[in-house]
């Protein structure tokens, strides 16, 4: 594995670049993940932090239908809505589904930035792939389509952060391959967003465990982590214990899931405590936004 930290430029506001290229790691049985390059970008802080609050940690899962392609599109206004529930939530880390690779910048990362003006802010853009090109999936408006990891880090906790992303082995018969996207905060925690298989519960379920059970304490292993992971996404699974597809038996031990009532859910290592959850009713998506509220120790 190979890094390359950018250059810190002097602006208060300027982003700093951190650079991981991954090779993929051998695995008895052979890997369920080609690991690719990621890059993610840092935000630095416009003023100084305030003092440290409670170590609460707070994750808000989101599908923003942005692509331009589905029927639950709305002319990217889904995008300065889940941007003004950010501010007003303030969440520690966004995980996002179906949204164009500008979204972030833009938007979303500078209203994670508003509501933690004193502290790092981190994003990592992952495109899905197309099966016959290898190239990333469109959005109508010409940008790359995927899923995000938005993250807050204290400005007294922050080292530096490390990206990592990937595309499963396992895919349905579509043309859009399904990929994932992880951020380690270092010394602070572990962060992933995915969206799963649409058309195939088989399938959605095989990219979680590989997600899970094999990524996620790669990762760990690799960067000597033992916990504070928080995996979200979409993962078209829904929890239904008379189901073999249930979205439970892609959960590791050590692990607690919480879900919003349909396909979204939240992943999270037990030495996060879980305090409860709110569903947010959104105008120009067909997912609620779903809040997990979390304490670190």
């Amino acid at each position: 594995m190979v890094r390359r930290h950018g250059k810190v430029a002097a602006s208060v506001m300027a982003a700093v670049v951190v650079f991981t290229s991954m090779a993929a790691p051998v695995r008895a049985g052979g890997p369920s993940v080609e690991y690719l390059e990621a890059t993610a970008v840092v935000v630095q802080p416009r003023e100084r932090a305030p003092a440290a609050a409670a170590e609460r940690f707070w994750e808000l899962q989101l599908n923003l239908c942005n692509s331009g392609v589905a029927g639950c599109y709305s002319q990217g206004r889904s995008v300065p809505e889940a941007a003004g529930l950010i501010r007003s939530v303030r969440p520690n880390l966004v995980t996002l589904n179906e949204i164009c690779s500008n979204d972030v910048p833009s938007q979303l990362a500078p209203a994670l930035a508003q509501a933690w003006p004193g502290d790092h802010v981190y994003h990592l853009f992952v495109p899905a792939l197309r099966r016959d090109t290898g190239t990333p999936v469109k959005c109508v408006n010409g940008q790359d389509y995927g899923n995000a990891v938005l993250g807050r880090v204290a400005a007294a906790n922050y080292r530096g952060v490390n990206a990592w992303s990937g595309r499963y082995t396992s895919q349905d018969g579509g043309n859009e391959q399904r990929t994932f996207a992880c951020v380690y905060a270092v010394g602070d925690h572990l962060s992933c967003a995915t969206h799963l298989s649409a058309s195939s519960e088989p399938v959605a379920l095989a990219q979680c465990r590989a997600l899970l059970f094999d990524v996620v304490p790669n990762i760990r292993s690799a960067e000597g982590l033992s916990g504070k992971t928080v995996v979200g996404g979409d993962f078209n699974l829904e929890y239904d214990t008379s189901d073999p597809e249930n979205a439970q038996n892609c959960v590791p031990p050590g692990h607690v899931r919480k879900g919003g009532g349909d396909v979204q859910h939240v992943v999270f290592s037990g030495d996060n405590a879980f305090v409860s959850t709110t569903k947010y009713g959104l105008s120009h998506t067909d997912h609620d936004g779903f809040l997990v509220r979390l304490s670190k120790p």
